[in-house]
């Protein structure tokens, strides 16, 4: 069986669970009622975009900055 870490052919969307202040919900839920859109659509399509916003080398390096951290643990 294939770890979810690890690409394959198809990647599946993976469940996550966050904590976001009540504000930030009652923003996500009014956008997403007069969008049309679920709750959880919304939110991915947000966290897509805006990491997508950010510029290549700026998202590099902050993935390498996370590798850093990673390796220091193990």
């Amino acid at each position: 069986m294939r770890s979810q870490s690890t690409p394959g052919p198809f990647l599946r969307p993976v469940r996550v669970t966050i904590t976001i202040p009540y504000n930030a919900y009652q923003s996500l839920v009014e956008r997403s009622n007069h969008q049309g859109r679920s709750l959880s659509n919304l939110a991915a399509y947000l966290l897509e975009t805006s990491l997508e916003a950010l510029q290549p080398n700026e998202h590099q390096q902050s993935r390498s900055e996370g590798m850093d951290v990673f390796q220091r643990r193990n």
